[in-house]
């Protein structure tokens, strides 16, 4: 039965996640697939992860600095042998038979390339906390991640080979939206699967990349998004412009408001005011007002107010 089924490769990027990456480890051998390798790619970690990695004969590693998690899964995407290739974070896990099931999905007669799933969300200590719901994108929603169109969660996906060759590899000046702009690129050639099943296990945490919120991603999901817009017609470029400035606009001023106990009255200030340049037609909006009026006068005058106005 071995030979039948398809070589998988396993490519994990990490550094210094030494609290998670045994679990990650486990649930790549405990998916009892017998056709793989894990290739992990770390950042020159200094936790105690090293240490770990030297417990499993079965991991290919190496560990040395790097410009980042794109340069990494470069790197491992380049070693991987694998028929079918699958990318998992360090903190990341697979869900039970994730493997057979992809394996099942995948059909290169039928044109199925890439397949993706769902995600159990998972905390610190692994408990089941929420439930991430794939949404297969056509290339126009694909492109306006703002209106929440599609969701493609990352561990969930697993693609042939052949991908690499037509489509190349990440692009390295990306850090945070190098997913989205791959899944962008991908899909000018092939077709995303869906399948209605968790995959995954997505675990959300202090020390994770995305836990400082939407608006570190924010930025190179605009210049991801911008590179893409040449191929739409003229009027809906400007729409989806439009769209971007104005999810800009209120991601900003949202930012500042779940900030506003650490943030200094000036940097709360100027955070607003990018709001509004973001997207001035939000002057005349009730929200963007009352914060242009807290950033005038600052938050103990403004609260005075709202005490006194009830």
């Amino acid at each position: 039965m071995t030979e039948k089924l398809p070589f998988i490769s396993i490519v994990t990027p990490s550094l210094n996640q030494g609290a998670y990456i045994e679990e990650t480890i486990k649930s790549v051998l405990d998916q009892k697939y017998p056709n793989f390798e894990h290739i992990i790619i770390d950042g020159g970690s200094s936790d105690g992860t090293i240490d770990i990695f030297r417990k499993y004969n079965h991991l290919i590693w190496v560990s040395e600095k790097d410009s980042g998690q794109s340069e990494a899964l470069n790197k491992g995407f380049k070693m991987a042998k694998g028929e079918i290739i699958g990318w998992l974070n360090s903190d990341d896990c697979y869900a039970p038979e994730a493997f057979f099931t992809v394996v099942k999905e995948l059909n290169r007669c039928q044109g199925r390339y890439i397949v993706f799933g769902d995600c159990d969300v998972i905390d610190e200590m692994g408990n089941r906390i929420g439930y991430c719901k794939g949404k297969l994108p056509n290339p126009d929603n694909l492109i306006k991640y703002w209106n929440r169109d599609y969701t493609i969660p990352q561990p969930s996906v697993f693609f042939y080979r052949d991908i690499l060759q037509t489509i190349g590899y990440l692009d390295e000046g990306l850090h945070y939206a190098m997913d989205y702009d791959y899944w962008l690129r991908i899909s000018k050639h092939y077709q995303f699967y869906y399948v209605n099943q968790a995959i995954a296990l997505m675990r959300i945490h202090n020390r994770a990349k995305s836990s400082p919120g939407e608006e570190v991603f924010e930025r190179e999901w605009f210049k991801v998004s911008g590179k893409y817009w040449g191929n739409l017609f003229e009027i809906k470029r400007y729409k989806f412009l439009f769209m971007a400035l104005n999810f800009r606009s209120n991601l900003t001023r949202i930012n500042a408001y779940s900030r506003m106990e650490e943030l200094s009255h000036g940097e709360f200030r100027r955070k607003i005011f990018c709001s509004l340049v973001s997207n001035p037609l939000n002057l005349f909006k009730r929200k963007l007002l009352s914060a242009l009026l807290r950033a005038a006068l600052g938050h103990v005058h403004v609260n005075r107010m709202k005490r006194f106005l009830g």
